[in-house]
């Protein structure tokens, strides 16, 4: 290899994080509560059932309904969807039909340890 080949190769390895993460940052993100139909359709999160998961949803923060692929094949999983339910989070992807195609995932929102004393119980 030639000294201006080399010169190519090293500028494009050091161009090629900074190409990857202006793509990641322009593709759309969604932030709501992942809850089930029911409760969507009432706008309510708080108190939302987990018997409606089978119905899941991501509510958005504006009050509106969209769904979104999970599971095989897709960037959330189905541990995912278990681990949000009922909680904020973040969705990054495309929805080219109305359905969020994510290729990220994020929880915003995390429970901590609830700490119990005598009184209770």
């Amino acid at each position: 290899m030639t000294a201006r080949m080399l010169l190519q190769v090293a500028v494009a390895a050091a161009l090629w994080p900074l190409a990857a993460s202006a793509g990641a940052t322009s593709l759309p993100t969604w932030e709501g509560w992942i809850v089930g139909g029911p409760c969507a359709e009432e706008r309510r999160i708080a108190d939302c059932p987990l018997r409606h998961i089978d119905q899941p949803v991501l509510l958005l923060a504006n009050g509106e309904v969209r769904t979104f692929q999970y599971g095989d094949g897709s960037g959330v999983r189905q541990v995912d969807v278990d681990k949000g339910y009922g909680k904020k989070v973040r969705l990054t992807g495309e929805a080219p039909e109305g359905t969020i195609e994510s290729v990220r995932f994020d929880l915003l929102e995390k429970t901590g340890e609830r700490k119990f004393f005598k009184g209770c119980l």
